[in-house]
């Protein structure tokens, strides 16, 4: 059995994703794709635009055969801290063979960068001088690490690579499958296109796509007849501005496959798409009952921070101006999201055991679903699993070690968090983790 790992978002689930899921298991030769998928909360700080298990349900009718949930500690963390999880979540599968991801240009993931991995998987004592040196600075620290990279590899990289998004997550992969000593083929999947264009690429409204975004197992060809694919910015702008408008229209544009189409007409009759001003209102209750004792215990709020946070409570109108307010020179915005969000998703700093062990290991594999032609590859989970597998969340409580139970815990509260501003935006709610029945198909 060969099986291929994926680690994704699907905010929302577009062809892009169809094309990296077929175009894995085509390339990997693999029996099975694995997905390891951010729960309610994403990286950039923000609700997802819809819950967990349609998401998961989405990915299952475009090929994966299996989506685990990312730990929301994971799931909100920097570029660094969610590769590692991500990587870690596979890992424990202990079955893993390829790993899979999208970026700009394949080349960062040559021998060079391998190397370049290789070398900060373990971060010499001139490159911690460094990094502190431009930190001090007041350089924000995803670019500060650049810096750092420049100053004591640069002559040998182009690390202009390293300035795109999706580049910068695949050179994280490798670093941590690096640090984990883990030996893993790696499969770059070139994007077709661009991560932060929120326009999505229009084709001919006459052009015959009745068959290739069926998707429902990922072996048709869900391209856009022009080739390119609209980033997930892109359709989420379009989601939000008018769904009952815009989903025949992003079918028509092959940017989303016809199932996931169904999938997201189904929900927004029901429910309501998320972002972040969503959040403004509990963030601002959650602020003023932390504001006397400050906000340095929370997941990545320094003092400098959680001072500035203090200062400017008087003014707080939104979470988007709050992050637009807070940002500087030295924090970029996406942190302040970040940060907001562990707020008020009252994530501590600091926690009896670490996330992810020395080994690279989750301490529990969560199921949101999988296809039932996958029952050999969950039996071989079974067999080879680094960690407890939860296919129920009434089985946490007997499966997993008293520090285990607290991550786990903080993904439930993470939920119920998501599901009171969905119930208090459009007036429904699907039920909670307890009773959620995982997605099978």
């Amino acid at each position: 059995m060969k099986v291929c790992g994926i680690i994704a978002e699907y905010n929302p689930f577009h062809s892009g994703h169809a094309y990296q899921i077929d175009q894995a298991r085509k390339q990997s030769g693999s029996d099975f794709i694995i997905a390891v998928m951010s729960g309610d909360f994403v990286q950039r700080g923000a609700p997802a635009i819809m819950d967990k298990y349609t998401r998961a349900r989405m990915a299952l009718a475009c090929g994966a055969d299996l989506v685990l949930m990312l730990p929301v500690y994971g799931s909100t963390a920097s570029a660094e801290g969610f590769a590692r999880a991500g990587i870690a979540a596979l890992l424990s599968t202990g079955i893993i063979d390829t790993i899979s991801f999208g970026c700009e240009d394949t080349s960062v993931c040559s021998d060079n960068y391998r190397r370049l991995a290789r070398t900060l998987a373990h971060e010499h004592a001139d490159f911690q001088t460094a990094l502190a040196e431009h930190l001090a600075a007041g350089i924000p620290y995803a670019q500060a690490r650049v810096e750092a990279v420049r100053s004591c590899y640069g002559k040998d990289f182009d690390l202009s690579l390293l300035e795109t998004p999706n580049n910068l997550l695949a050179f994280e992969y490798m670093r941590a499958l690096e640090r984990f000593c883990a030996d893993v083929e790696l499969i770059p999947i070139k994007r077709l296109g661009r991560y932060h264009d929120t326009n999505v690429p229009q084709t001919d409204s006459t052009s015959d796509n009745s068959n290739d975004t069926a998707c429902t197992s990922g072996s048709k060809d869900a391209s856009p007849a022009d080739g390119t694919f609209a980033s997930a910015s892109a359709c989420r702008k379009s989601l939000l501005e008018d769904p009952i408008r815009e989903l025949p229209a992003l079918e028509q544009a092959r940017q989303i496959p016809a199932e996931v189409c169904r999938l997201l007409s189904d929900y927004a009759r029901n429910y309501c798409f998320l972002q972040e001003d969503d959040l403004s209102l509990p963030l601002h209750y959650a602020l003023l009952t932390q504001k006397s004792s400050g906000f340095e215990h929370f997941l990545d709020c320094g003092s400098d921070l959680s001072a500035r946070i203090v200062n400017q409570m008087d003014v707080y109108e939104s979470f988007s101006r709050f992050c637009d307010l807070l940002k500087n020179k030295s924090v970029t915005r996406a942190r302040i999201a970040r940060t907001l969000t562990h707020i008020l998703l009252q994530l501590p700093a600091r926690m009896p055991a670490p996330l992810i062990s020395v080994e690279g290991t989750l301490p529990y594999l969560r199921i949101l679903g999988f296809r039932q032609s996958a029952a050999p590859l969950l039996h071989e989970i079974k067999l080879s699993a680094q960690s407890p597998l939860i296919t129920r969340v009434s089985e946490a409580e007997h499966l997993l070690s008293a520090e285990a139970l607290l991550y786990f815990k903080q993904d439930l509260f993470a939920g119920e968090i998501y599901r009171s501003i969905l119930l208090n935006k459009c007036g429904s709610c699907y039920p909670d983790d307890y009773r959620r029945k995982i997605e099978i198909i």
